[in-house]
């Protein structure tokens, strides 16, 4: 079976050469341009064994928007579309639409609303929309820029794994990392403000891993990336887990989950993006430097070749 790169790049070679396949896609709309996005979760890769449904719900909205700041967008709204199996309890289904609700209301936003239909397991696809003048791509990263994420790291990826550990008893650390995965929050508001002030070269969604994100950033702006390991920002706990769990941390920070955003700022720019963060209650936190070429890893003193791993679909 390809993979899902190999597909995507299929699928674009056949729709044209407009297409795009980035965070989001963006149209001309009344002298700014309208942002779309989609994203499809389903029960298994995205959805572990016994996620509470209002946590399905707020993850499947939560998804959506996450592309929408990526392209530092103002969020206008989402559009879902279910796929339901029939032995779902209808209390199943009222819950995964409070937390959509729940989610949309906690970004400013709304679920305009959808589809429903009937399928195998529950397979959720939301279409958000936003807005902005100049929207954010990956495309805009050039030599010398700084590397920043928008948040601690780590956090959401070990509460995925502890679903699918299925212990019973949890530690008090388990169950903030099960929160962080159950409950995420994009950073359309920060994103937002940051690309209305001009101060973003570049931006993508890590979903997927941050290994994976550098190298498409880097793939997309034509450039390489040093990322220091010392810098990456990383849950509280999240290394003790790590430890107790016999995983190394760079392995679940490529597994990701986490909706932070990975940006590319101009070092001149970099102080007052921080400042932005820090006043809106965010965090942005440097881990790396933007090269000519080559994607690296500096980690004790040596520098290696960072590998491309992350999430992906078909593997």
């Amino acid at each position: 079976m390809p993979t899902e790169e190999e597909l995507t790049r299929l699928v674009k070679r056949e729709l044209g050469a407009d297409s795009g396949f980035e965070d989001a896609e963006t149209v001309p709309f009344s002298g700014k341009q309208l942002v779309a996005s989609t994203d499809m979760l389903s029960e298994g890769d995205d959805f572990p064994p016994g996620m509470p449904y209002d946590a399905i719900g707020w993850n499947a909205v939560a998804a959506n928007l996450s592309d929408i700041a990526a392209a530092g967008a103002k969020p206008l709204g989402v559009l879902m579309a279910w796929g339901v199996p029939r032995v779902l309890p209808e209390s199943g289904v009222q819950k995964i639409a409070k937390g959509m609700a729940a989610c949309a209301r906690a970004h400013h936003t709304r679920v305009l609303g959808g589809d429903m239909n009937e399928s195998e397991s529950i397979v959720l696809t939301g279409t958000a929309f936003g807005i902005a003048r100049y929207p954010l791509r990956r495309t805009g990263a050039r030599p010398g820029d700084l590397l920043a994420v928008t948040g601690r790291l780590g956090a959401s990826a070990a509460g995925y794994l502890i679903y699918w550990s299925k212990r019973e008893k949890k530690t008090q650390l388990e169950q903030k990392m099960l929160h962080r995965f159950n409950f995420p929050l994009a950073r359309t508001k920060l994103m937002a403000e940051l690309n209305s002030r001009g101060l973003v070269r570049a931006a993508t969604d890590i979903s997927d891993g941050l290994s994976t994100s550098v190298h498409n950033l880097c793939r997309e702006s034509g450039t390489g990336a040093l990322v220091e390991y010392v810098g990456i920002p990383m849950f509280e706990g999240f290394e003790e887990y790590c430890r107790k769990e016999n995983r190394m941390p760079l392995e679940l920070l490529n597994l990701s989950a986490d909706y932070e955003i990975l940006a590319a700022f101009q070092q001149e720019s970099f102080l007052a993006a921080r400042n932005i963060a820090r006043r809106l209650g965010g965090e942005l936190h440097e881990i790396g430097t933007v090269l000519k070429k080559d994607v690296l890893l500096e980690k004790e003193g040596r520098i290696a070749p960072l590998p491309r791993k992350g999430f992906a679909h078909f593997e």
